[in-house]
C-alpha cells in the first residue's frame, strides 16, 4: 500500500520503533532550539532483479554522518554498525517495498546551553524517518532555476561540509525567494561570486562535451551522489570530470546543467534566470547519467553490488 509522501507509519527514535505521534523530543533540546543536529538523506530502491529493497550507498552516508559529528564535536550515540541495523529495522517495520527517501538524524539533546559538547554536559540522540519522495516529472522534463540574491555559507562561518539542519536555513531563504519568483529551485553563489550549489543538491554542467562541477572548496557539501556520478562518467566515457570554480555567466552558456543528490537524484535544469540551457531541453549526457546511476542503484550494475544494503 502506498504511504503518504514523506511520512512513514513508524519512526525510529533513540533505539526504539515508535508511532510518529509518540516520537517526542523536548522543546528544550538544542536540536529544537537551535537546529543543533547533523543528518544524512538516503534513498532505498526496489530492485526487480533481486526482488528486494536495497539501501543505496548506506555505508558512505554513515561515514559522512560521522565526519559531520566529528566537526561538530558530537559524541556519537551509536556505532556505525548500530546505525546500519537501525536503518534496516526501521524500513522493515514500515514494510516498504518501493523506492523511498529517508533521513538519519543525530541531534544534541538537553544540556548546559549551546556551548555544551562533552558527554557529561549534554546528551545526544538519533532518529530515522521518511517515506516516499518522487521526482519523476522533474527528472523527465527538467526544472527552471534562478540565481539567488542570498550568498552561500562558507567554511569559516557555518561549514557547508557539515550536513547540519542549521545550515539549511541558508538554503531555505534562497528557496523561498525562488518560489516566490516562480522558479522550481535556486542556485547560490559564494561570497566571491562563484557558483556553489542548489538549495539541497550539487550542480554539474556540460560545456563543449566536458562535464564540470564546482570545487569542494567553493561552499558545497561533499556530495555522495556527485562523487558517484564522477566515477560513472569516467567509467562510461573515459574522461575525468573537471572540478573547478564556476562563474555565474558560465551557467548561462552551458550546454547542459543538472542537479544531483540523494533527494534530487539526477534532475535536469532547462533554464537559469529565464535563459534556456542549451536548446532548453534535457541533454544526452544528463540522460545517460540518469540511466547508469539508476541501473546501479537498482542492482543492475555488478560493480556497485557492494554499495547496496538489502533490507529483506
Amino acid at each position: 500500500m502506498l504511504k503518504e509522501a514523506g511520512r512513514s507509519d513508524k519512526v525510529w527514535l533513540d533505539g526504539a520503533i515508535v508511532e510518529p505521534e509518540d516520537a517526542k523530543i523536548s522543546i528544550f533540546t538544542e536540536t529544537a532550539m537551535r537546529g543543533a543536529n547533523v543528518y544524512e538523506g538516503v534513498r532505498a530502491y526496489w530492485s526487480e532483479k533481486r526482488n528486494n529493497l536495497c539501501v543505496w550507498l548506506l555505508d558512505a552516508h554513515i561515514r559522512r554522518l560521522f565526519q559531520s559529528m566529528k566537526i561538530m564535536r558530537m559524541t556519537p550515540p551509536y556505532s556505525a554498525a548500530e546505525f546500519k541495523k537501525a536503518v534496516i529495522d526501521w524500513i522493515r517495520s514500515n514494510n516498504f517495498r518501493e523506492d523511498i527517501h529517508f533521513r538519519l538524524v543525530v541531534y544534541y539533546g538537553k544540556g548546559n546551553g549551546y556551548r555544551s559538547f562533552r558527554p557529561g554536559d549534554i546528551t545526544t540522540g538519533a532518529w530515522i524517518a521518511g517515506g516516499l519522495r518522487k521526482n519523476d516529472d522533474e527528472m523527465r522534463d527538467g526544472i527552471h532555476v534562478c540565481v539567488s540574491s542570498w550568498r552561500r555559507i562558507s567554511d569559516d562561518t557555518i561549514p557547508p561540509r557539515v550536513k547540519s539542519g542549521a545550515n539549511y536555513q541558508n538554503s531555505r531563504l534562497a528557496a523561498v525567494e525562488a518560489e516566490i519568483n516562480g522558479y522550481d529551485d535556486v542556485l547560490l553563489l559564494t561570497a566571491d561570486g562563484k557558483v556553489a550549489e542548489a538549495a539541497g543538491a550539487s550542480l554539474m554542467l556540460v560545456r563543449d562535451d566536458e562535464l564540470i562541477t564546482p570545487s569542494t572548496t567553493d561552499g558545497i557539501l561533499e556530495g555522495i551522489t556527485r562523487k558517484t556520478l564522477m566515477h560513472l562518467f569516467k567509467r562510461e566515457t573515459g574522461r575525468t570530470v573537471i572540478e573547478r570554480s564556476v562563474d555565474r555567466t558560465e551557467i548561462y552558456i552551458a550546454d547542459e546543467i543538472f542537479l544531483c543528490g540523494s533527494g534530487e537524484q539526477v534532475t535536469p535544469v532547462v533554464s537559469v534566470d529565464r535563459i534556456a540551457v542549451g536548446e532548453g531541453k534535457v541533454g544526452k549526457i544528463t540522460r545517460d547519467l540518469q540511466r547508469v546511476m539508476l541501473d546501479a542503484a537498482r542492482g543492475n550494475d555488478e560493480e556497485f553490488i557492494t554499495a547496496l544494503t538489502p533490507v529483506y
